[in-house]
């Protein structure tokens, strides 16, 4: 089992409201993050939120996820990422990371990550146009070295960056796994094919 993780505890400073509830095509973010996960066969996901955590609630159908809530996400993404992994189980394949301001990324994309997943990828990403996107794949038995490794923002970065030998990029036809949202413009700013869960 891949335990899904998505990460939606975030101030939203340059937003300027909540990320998670950005409207999509008439949904919130975290509501398209998840239909698009569960659409592509994971379940169970954790959801990390932050001080807007009640009003999320109230506007998201969470019923089927662990949901963790981040008393401090002003210190950065390391500390959304390890009260995660805390909440991981030893007996899980491994995980795969989603950011709620990532909304677009495809469900061809998550499934493209399985396929390397079951070839023997311990550590995958989809790379579209030479640039390496979102959701990342980290196999269990590097969740211990991950979770020491965590410091401010970056989240699993510096992992990444010293272990890439072990990192299997998987080229994919999708925008959305690297079109991140942190101002109000970039809500207008998106071009691609709504590929995501929006679509009915």
């Amino acid at each position: 089992m891949i335990r899904p993780i998505v990460f939606a505890a975030g101030l939203g400073t340059r937003m300027g409201a909540s990320k998670a509830l950005m409207d999509i095509d008439n949904l919130p973010a975290l509501t398209v993050v998840l239909k698009t996960l569960f659409r592509a066969g994971l379940s169970s996901p954790i959801v990390v939120l932050g001080h807007d955590a009640k009003a999320i609630r109230a506007s998201v159908d969470l019923s089927h996820c662990q949901v963790i809530v981040n008393e401090h996400p002003e210190r950065g993404l390391s500390g959304s990422m390890r009260l995660a992994l805390d909440a991981v189980e030893e007996t899980v394949t491994g995980i795969l990371t989603f950011h709620v301001d990532m909304p677009y990324v495809a469900e061809s994309t998550i499934r493209a990550l399985f396929q390397a997943i079951d070839k023997g990828a311990t550590l995958a990403a989809p790379i579209h146009e030479g640039e390496r996107g979102f959701p990342v794949f980290f196999h269990q038995q590097f969740l211990g070295q991950l979770s020491n490794s965590l410091e401010g923002d970056s989240g699993g970065r510096q992992f990444l960056r010293t272990h890439s030998d072990d990192l299997v990029l998987v080229p994919v036809d999708d925008p959305g796994c690297i079109f991140d949202i942190d101002r109000p413009s970039d809500l207008t700013a998106w071009k691609g094919v709504r590929l995501c869960a929006t679509n009915e």
